[in-house]
């Protein structure tokens, strides 16, 4: 353009210049093309998919959305139902079958206890409920069309492993009022995120969370409250116990 008018820098320096709105116009339109497309091809991918579009996705693959699930927990049943398609028996598919079984199974972990012998462990939602969903996801996965011949299954019910924690909390002079609160609703909001049967929970991690706007420095003065780290056994999952917060006062 700049050959043809030579002058033109000196018009878009003006804002108001006809010439300058029709490039932003222009301009605009572009950046809305491009994101309209890139948004359409995110859709299509499993990481990024949600709502309509992941039961779109789920329902190439035979699989639809349980009454009140999420989309994180339909994702993981449709990744479940993708790797499982290979085969019968592997572990993907003991556990997409035992999700799908009930909305109540927060999370489950198939493994081989014995040769011939596999071992599913389930995190129910709701302990009250936990044996009715035990029967029904053993239902499930012992159903004519489901069962492995030869594999002796077994379904068990996942134990909390409870995590108390004492901290000795510095506050910031900007430090909230209900920091102890806000404390408090941040390691329950972690722990009900949790979704792990099996692994550790390390103490930096707890750490992390106290670490709210207004803390300013987080001591342990039990060393097993929290452990270094904890060890979740296959037979559990993590839980909050009991928190106790002290005040250790305002930063000098």
């Amino acid at each position: 353009m700049r050959p043809h008018l030579p002058g033109i820098d000196d018009i878009l320096k003006l804002e108001s210049d006809p010439v300058v709105k029709l490039l932003e116009s222009f301009a605009l339109r572009e950046l809305l093309f491009r994101a309209r497309v890139n948004d359409a091809s995110r859709a299509h991918l499993l990481a990024f998919a949600s709502g309509a579009d992941l039961d779109q996705l789920a329902a190439m693959f035979g699989v639809e959305r349980m009454a009140d699930e999420s989309d994180d927990r339909f994702r993981v049943r449709l990744q479940l139902r993708i790797a499982a398609m290979g085969a019968q028996g592997t572990r993907e598919y003991y556990e997409y079958k035992a999700l799908t079984a009930s909305p109540l199974v927060r999370a489950v972990r198939a493994t081989q206890s014995a040769p011939g012998k596999v071992l599913v462990m389930l995190w129910v939602v709701d302990a009250a409920q936990a044996q009715a969903v035990r029967e029904l996801v053993n239902s499930a996965l012992n159903a004519d069309d489901a069962r492995m011949l030869g594999v002796v299954l077994t379904v068990a019910v996942a134990e909390p492993h409870v995590i108390n924690i004492t901290a000795r909390i510095t506050r910031t002079s900007s430090a909230p009022g209900n920091l102890p609160q806000l404390m408090r609703q941040r390691l329950a909001a972690a722990f009900a995120d949790m979704g792990i049967l099996a692994g550790t929970v390390a103490r930096s991690y707890i750490t992390t969370l106290l670490h709210v706007d207004g803390v300013h420095a987080v001591e342990f003065p039990d060393d097993a409250a929290p452990a270094v780290t904890t060890t979740i056994a296959a037979g559990e999952y993590p839980a909050l116990g009991v928190v106790q917060l002290i005040d250790a006062g305002v930063v000098a």
